[in-house]
């Protein structure tokens, strides 16, 4: 004869609750991390340019350390990271840093672009969703996110890219981030 006890119904069916539980909520937590994991982060191959240094990644606490002046700009459209990351253009060793804003909203890449592109400068056809020069820097949106492409201002960087060269790495940049998005 079997005698169930009734610790022995509940612990089975507590387990049976928590592989439940475990089953339904992982693929949501997985998807989130998945999500939260930038194309910046994965690394990209970008024809005629090659990474130059580490990648710098910058959230709401530090990115006062980056642009001081500048940060508070960001937060009120949702900021949530920057991806800094220099590229060395193959043809030259010219360097050509990109800072690549994640908003987290089309509508915070949006805001932050048309508060840098209020003035001067001329828009850039193909290029994002929009895209804006002055000839020296290059800005875009893309999704989520807002691009700024320049050259390197530091002394190391003897060569200094053209605006061919700038272009030509926002729009491999702008045809992954489209893959992406």
């Amino acid at each position: 004869m079997v005698v169930i006890r009734a610790e022995q119904i509940r612990g089975k069916r507590l387990a049976r609750y928590v592989s439940f539980v475990l089953l339904s909520v992982m693929p949501l937590v997985v998807g989130c991390f998945l999500h939260n994991t930038s194309v910046f982060q994965n690394g990209m191959n970008l024809k005629g340019f090659e990474r130059a240094g580490p990648l710098a990644i910058y959230n709401p606490k530090n990115l006062f350390d980056y642009i001081d002046g500048e940060a508070e700009l960001y937060f009120p459209f949702g900021f949530q990271r920057l991806f800094n990351q220099s590229y060395r253009v193959m043809q030259t060793g010219a360097l050509v840093v990109v800072d690549a804003y994640d908003m987290g909203t089309y509508e915070g890449a949006h805001g932050v672009y048309e508060r840098y592109t209020e003035e001067g400068g001329s828009g850039i056809e193909e290029l994002g969703e929009s895209a804006w020069t002055d000839n020296y820097i290059i800005l875009f949106r893309q999704g989520r996110y807002f691009l700024r492409i320049w050259p390197d201002p530091s002394p190391e960087s003897k060569a200094q890219p053209s605006f061919e060269h700038m272009l030509a790495l926002s729009r491999a940049l702008d045809r992954v981030l489209k893959d992406d998005l």
